[in-house]
This record gives C-alpha cells, structure tokens and sequence, in this order.
C-alpha cells in the first residue's frame, strides 16, 4: 500500500466516523414522525385529528377517556393506554368495533401531575394527548 492510498484511507475512515454518528442523531431526532400524532401535529393524518383526540375528564381521582370516533368493523378505536408522570404505566383499556370508545381509570390517591392518554385506531395510527391533573 502506498502512502497516497494510505492517508487516504485514513482521512476516510476518519470523516465516516465524524459524520456517520451526526447522521444517526439527526435522524433520531424525528424518530416520531408519522408514528405518534397530536392535536397540534396530525402528520399524514390531517383532517381526522377530531375523531382520534382523546378526550378527557377527571372527577374524584378518576380519570374518564372518551374518543368521538365512529366503531365499525373495518374501521375502530383498539385501545387507550394512560401512562403517568416518569412513564408509569397505569391501565389499558382495549375495545371491539361493537364497544364505546369510553374507558374509565382511577388514579392513585392524592395524585397530581401530567398523564400521558393515548388513543389508538387501527387505520389512522396512535394518537397522543397530555394532560395535567
């Protein structure tokens, strides 16, 4: 190997290893796009973000999930997953075509902090909604 081709070897394997990392950050960073949607960023899925929103309410330490989405065979809400602050999973309701989109979960007693509610459907994705109680 001569010398030319050596350097240049090196400087190669030199500016991989520069680059190659700052390509892997940079994409990771928008690591959730077009897999989580919200409100304020439906994604691909503009226009339907009313019916996939969950929709929330608390009354006496119990949380109440409701997803104004239509249920029919070929098109329905699976789930609502609520995860607490720090990523504590707390419950999961799933659901048929034939069910509501209403679950209800009770939080621990005296709780307060975010709540992380998600609705999923099984054509239009998952959809994110945080909420502070």
């Amino acid at each position: 190997m001569n010398r030319r081709h050596a350097a240049t070897s090196a400087l190669t394997a030199a500016a991989a290893s520069l680059i190659l990392p700052a390509a892997a950050r940079a994409q990771s960073m928008h690591h959730e796009k077009n897999v989580i949607f919200t409100a304020d960023d439906p994604g691909h899925w503009s226009g339907v973000e009313a019916l996939h929103i969950p929709v929330t309410t608390v009354a006496d330490g119990v949380l109440t999930v409701k997803t104004p989405h239509p249920m029919t065979a070929p098109h329905f809400i699976v789930s609502h997953t609520v995860v607490l602050a720090g990523g504590k999973f707390l419950d999961r309701k799933t659901f048929t075509y034939t069910d509501q989109p209403i679950s209800t979960h009770t939080l621990p007693a005296g709780y307060t902090g975010k709540v992380i509610v998600t609705s999923t459907c099984n054509l239009h994705d998952f959809w994110v909604k945080t909420i502070t109680v």
